[in-house]
């Protein structure tokens, strides 16, 4: 997928204004940085909000948008074995995405959002 097709998928996530100008590599941060708070909200929305809130299907959607973004943002071709690595990560942040959402919990959210966490600091200190 290429960067600019990505960027067009993110519009329907709120932020198009910080996305708009960016390089690669602070696109990618951008949204390690949207998906680690979109993470929270949505153990938060789960423990605290009712089943049918809308703001817990918004971050919902929001953050798994963006760990598709990440993953096919990944380049194998020049990026192994890091890019698998990578990909691994956040297939499992999105399965437990997925299956909290689905029963109401929240500690693979929150593990997924430590692992974001630390992705994102490893990805700022490439810079």
């Amino acid at each position: 997928m290429n960067f600019h097709h990505m960027m067009s998928q993110y519009k329907d996530i709120d932020i198009i204004s910080k996305v708009e100008g960016a390089s690669k590599y602070d696109f990618i941060k951008i949204v390690l940085e949207e998906l680690y708070v979109n993470l929270h909200i949505l153990a938060d929305a789960i423990k605290t909000k009712s089943k049918t809130n809308p703001e817990k299907s918004k971050s919902f959607a929001k953050s798994l948008t963006s760990l598709m973004i990440l993953m096919d943002s990944l380049d194998f071709k020049k990026g192994e074995p890091i890019a698998s690595n990578l990909f691994n990560l956040y297939d499992y942040c999105r399965r437990s995405v997925i299956d909290d959402y689905r029963k109401l919990e929240t500690d693979g959210i929150i593990s997924s959002a430590n692992v974001i966490a630390d992705i994102l600091s490893g990805w700022k200190e490439i810079k």
